[in-house]
């Protein structure tokens, strides 16, 4: 399996993105070679995801490399820049959760096309290639997503919510904030008004005219609805001395916590939490991924001498509270948790279980201050990213 579940997986990629790859990313990595062949894409995605490797690490890294690509460390900073957004404004977040929540598959008047859209059953070549290949692979090419997205909303016509849940199901790096915010940049939504419309020209392209002669049928007139975005507060604490008697919680989607992992064996209990999301049917593949990912985690802990307690949430509620009253804990620290459905289970438990509690979320000032400047449009966050640079990868 190309994508393996194991931490010095990702540093090769990077390894091997940089000695072979990075200097030809610029002008070839729009183009998709099909299944399996990333040969000028980094394909770190799936680990960023899952807190494996971080993007300061691949900043410092792509920083001392001798072929310096500006576009790659743009998109790395997309990722910085799509998670801020979020954070900012969480009610994009919430109100996709609740058009999740009430959609009814059996009253949908497109239930047909739907059905056939999962599978791949269309009169559209390339789409029903996509869809084989993501759901075999749990990955597609970025451009990929972007024509993928395109074909759902605007020659389908089918809800853009329906088709980020389909892509959170199905990628091993579902990010809800990327996943999320370009799903609704490709209906139009994030940039209003401008919609990101695929064309035959453009697939045949820069897939080296592999679906060469299929068509894409006429486009649907898609009504946006209208919305409003308020930013909201983001909470959390800098503090990084912690007490000796606290508990670190570690998350399945941010594995290895920067300023956390390093720290693991000065805590007296340490809780692996993994969750599980009712509205979301994960893949086998993004299943298997996790458990190998959390797998090799506990051989890398092992050295470490950490014992490591396994919870789900929210099912395993009362087995963290008889632990944490067992030890005495009266501290609690773990990483930032960002906008999403661990989010939002864990903060439910948090509110009826550990009220009593004292809690550091504990986030990396380089998040604080990009995020910052993630409350408007890509374009104005891009002027910061030499700022943020120099102050927190070149000086760190």
């Amino acid at each position: 399996m190309y994508f393996e579940g194991r931490r010095d997986k990702a540093f090769k990629l990077l390894e091997v993105f940089l000695k072979k790859k990075i200097e030809k990313y610029d002008s070839q990595r729009n183009f998709d070679y099909g299944k399996g062949d990333y040969r000028f894409v980094s394909t770190l995605s799936p680990y960023i995801s899952h807190g494996v490797i971080a993007e300061k690490e691949i900043l410092k890294k792509v920083i001392l490399s001798p072929y310096y690509s500006h576009k790659f460390i743009q998109e790395v900073f997309w990722r910085v820049y799509w998670k801020g957004w979020l954070e900012n404004r969480n009610i994009v977040w919430k109100n996709f959760i609740k058009f999740i929540e009430k959609f009814n598959r059996d009253k949908f008047p497109d239930k047909g096309l739907y059905n056939k859209a999962l599978i791949g059953n269309t009169n559209i070549d390339p789409y029903n290639k996509w869809v084989t290949d993501l759901i075999e692979t749990g990955y597609l090419h970025n451009h990929t997503r972007m024509w993928f997205a395109s074909i759902w909303i605007h020659y389908m016509g089918l809800p853009w919510q329906l088709g980020a849940k389909f892509f959170l199901e199905n990628l091993l790096d579902a990010d809800p904030a990327s996943n999320t915010l370009s799903w609704r940049w490709v209906a139009g939504l994030q940039t209003k008004g401008k919609k990101y419309i695929a064309t035959e020209k453009n697939i045949n392209i820069f897939t080296n005219q592999k679906f060469q002669g299929f068509t894409l049928p006429k486009m649907k007139d898609i009504i946006l609805e209208n919305e409003t975005l308020n930013d909201n507060t983001i909470t959390y604490k800098s503090n990084k001395n912690f007490k000796t008697d606290s508990a670190l919680f570690i998350f399945e989607n941010n594995i290895y916590p920067e300023l956390l992992y390093d720290k693991i064996n000065t805590f007296k209990c340490v809780f692996l939490i993994r969750f599980k999301v009712n509205n979301f049917k994960l893949s086998n593949n993004v299943l298997h991924f996790k458990d190998n990912l959390i797998e090799d985690f506990i051989k890398n802990v092992k050295e470490k001498g950490t014992k490591i307690n396994f919870i789900f949430l929210p099912e395993d509620e009362r087995k963290i509270i008889k632990i944490l009253k067992e030890n005495r804990i009266r501290n609690i620290v773990h990483s930032y948790l960002t906008v999403g459905n661990e989010r939002d289970i864990f903060n439910g438990f948090k509110e009826k279980s550990l009220q009593l509690l004292n809690i550091q979320e504990v986030l990396d000032s380089f998040f604080v201050e990009a995020w910052r400047y993630s409350k408007k449009g890509f374009f104005k966050f891009k002027k910061e990213i030499p700022l943020l640079i120099d102050k927190f990868i070149k000086n760190n």
